[in-house]
């Protein structure tokens, strides 16, 4: 139903309105840690930005992911 897929997108991306810019966070798909803790950046388009400990930058689909917050960034 694409009605439905485009809903969940919508709910995915507002579960991810409270984060901010800089918050340490940790990125799970099906399950499985992607790459354990990581940096949110932003969302768009549909994905999550953010950079992993290494310092690379990801897009990740929001379809199939969860998002955990590790550590609030206060600045």
């Amino acid at each position: 139903m694409p009605g439905r897929r485009s809903g969940d997108r919508r709910t995915s991306r507002s579960k991810l309105d409270g984060f901010r810019r800089g918050d340490e966070i940790q990125v799970f798909s099906a399950g499985g840690q992607l790459d354990g803790n990581g940096t949110f950046i932003r969302v768009e388009g549909g994905f999550l930005v953010w950079e992993d400990n290494s310092g690379v930058r990801n897009a990740t689909s929001l379809e199939c992911i969860s998002v955990r917050l590790v550590r609030r960034n206060y600045c």
